[in-house]
């Protein structure tokens, strides 16, 4: 896109000052002619560049605007920088190392031992543990039915496993913890809100749609989720001991309120959708937890661990 490249240009003129209209075309892969018309467009939008004739010549950055665009602070350079790979590579955007270098080669040089420092000493992890395969060939097609305003026709399986076909208009997709989310427009339903990993295939129709004048994807995203953390929730509380190395298989999925802890084992109080989820995930766990209370929970768990023996042991014979 022609807007990001005129941003490259000028962070590689706030790099060196001055470049060959050549050197330019070659570090952004476009021809010479384009180069002089994204200067030209630069200079209309009010940035000072200008061009110096003779064998050190060259198109050329004002110091006074160089040295504007590289006033970074301590904490604004560690907000830019300290981010690691995140969801982003999920739909295709995987420029994140040559931005930051880009950006890295624009400071000066002691703003920019700075910041290589910074990166060795804060590191950001968007993804929860055990997230799970996020969708990442839909992911990049739904993007771009996005950017496009097409309509899509979605396979879609709900939380029980049962598939439906619906079309739909791709609003814009959010990354929540590093799991993806489809924001969209349904046919008589309005906007609806889709995990990305439950999204089987999608078909993109011919037709495109209006998006909403007022659609504002952070906005409405900021609305959804305290709708949703506002309603009350019906949980099925229990407090267990888990062991320490066993812990971020429980912490990474259900809301966890740590009561005590020792050296070897923590006490928490989980907060589980229902009584057949918390028994599911606690046959999963094994050894790596016990229980102290509820009570009845033990002889519920030790019921569903004899029925499934019961089961599958004739099965494995």
């Amino acid at each position: 896109m022609r807007s990001q490249r005129l941003v490259s240009c000028l962070l590689l003129l706030q790099g060196k000052r001055r470049l060959t209209a050549r050197e330019l075309a070659g570090r952004l892969e476009v021809s010479m002619r384009t180069v002089y018309r994204d200067v030209d467009a630069l200079c209309q939008s009010g940035v000072p560049i200008h061009m110096e004739r003779g064998p050190r010549g060259g198109i050329v950055l004002a110091d006074d605007y160089r040295r504007a665009l590289a006033q970074f602070t301590s904490d604004e350079l560690q907000s830019l920088l300290a981010a690691g790979p995140g969801p982003m590579t999920d739909v295709g955007i995987r420029s994140q190392p040559q931005a930051l270098q880009k950006l890295a080669g624009a400071l000066p040089a002691e703003q920019r031992r700075a910041a290589e420092a910074s990166r060795n000493r804060l590191l950001l992890d968007h993804n929860r543990w055990s997230r799970g395969e996020q969708p990442a060939p839909l992911l990049v097609r739904l993007r771009k039915a996005s950017e496009l305003d097409r309509r899509v026709r979605m396979t879609y399986r709900d939380r029980g496993g049962a598939e439906s076909e619906r079309r739909i208009d791709p609003l814009g997709l959010v990354a929540k913890a590093g799991i993806w989310y489809l924001v969209a427009r349904e046919d008589e339903k309005g906007f609806r809100t889709f995990r990305a990993d439950r999204i089987v295939e999608i078909v993109e129709l011919s037709e495109t749609f209006a998006r909403p004048a007022d659609f504002d994807l952070a906005a409405h995203w900021n609305a959804s989720v305290a709708s949703i953390e506002s309603a009350p929730e019906s949980t099925y509380d229990v407090v267990m001991r888990v062991r320490r190395d066993a812990l971020p298989r429980v912490t990474s999925f259900w809301k966890a309120v740590t009561l005590e802890t020792d050296e070897e084992t923590s006490t928490l109080r989980i907060a589980f959708p229902s009584r057949e989820i918390a028994i599911a995930h606690l046959l999963v766990m094994g050894d790596a937890s016990s229980i102290v209370s509820p009570p009845e929970l033990t002889a519920a768990i030790v019921e569903c661990a004899a029925a499934t023996l019961e089961r599958f042991a004739p099965a494995r014979a």
